[in-house]
């Protein structure tokens, strides 16, 4: 039972931040689990640009946003590689996270209002949209960015929730009499 016990309270928290970084949209997390997340993605974000600095600077000012959300989907093709189901749930909801998070990033990308780690920095996606003529579509691509992010959210929850439906099974059948076929 403790294997479905964790299923459970996961998804109960899980729920909770879906629930908090969905309510939030498109505005940066000032507190809660979003604000963490944030702080956590960052990392993965900056480690990015020196990542994939190798290969020029566009790729490596879009290396913060992709490894941002490469790092989580990774952990998510290593636990369904090792069929660890809910792990890889949790780690799908981070990869729709980190992607809200980036959205966020990316939707401020014209009027580049948001606060950057120290002066002097560039705004990456003020610059990529700009290298690329996309500026004015910043919001836009940063709405569509939320919604994949969202529906990766979601997906992992019903994810995570069809593995405690399993798991639960699981523990029925163990623990009640023994089938006859």
């Amino acid at each position: 039972m403790p294997a479905v016990a964790g299923r459970a309270v996961g998804l109960l928290l899980l729920l909770w931040v879906a629930f908090r970084v969905l309510g939030q949209g498109l505005t940066l997390a000032t507190g809660g689990p979003g604000a963490f997340l944030h702080g956590v993605n960052l990392v993965f974000h900056e480690a990015g640009h020196l990542i994939f600095g190798f290969f020029g600077r566009f790729v490596a000012v879009l290396g913060g946003s992709l490894n941002q959300v490469l790092i989580p989907a990774v952990c998510v093709v290593a636990f369904l590689r090792t069929r660890q189901r809910a792990s890889a749930a949790v780690a799908l909801f981070w990869t729709g996270q980190s992607l809200t998070d980036v959205a966020v990033y990316a939707a401020d990308g014209r009027a580049m209002a948001l606060p950057l780690l120290a002066d002097g920095l560039i705004h990456d996606w003020n610059y990529l949209l700009g290298v690329t003529s996309l500026l004015h579509r910043a919001e836009t691509l940063g709405r569509l960015m939320f919604g994949a992010g969202a529906l990766l959210m979601l997906g992992a929850l019903a994810f995570l929730a069809l593995d405690l439906l399993r798991a639960w099974g699981e523990a029925v059948d163990s623990d009640g009499p023994p089938r006859v076929e």
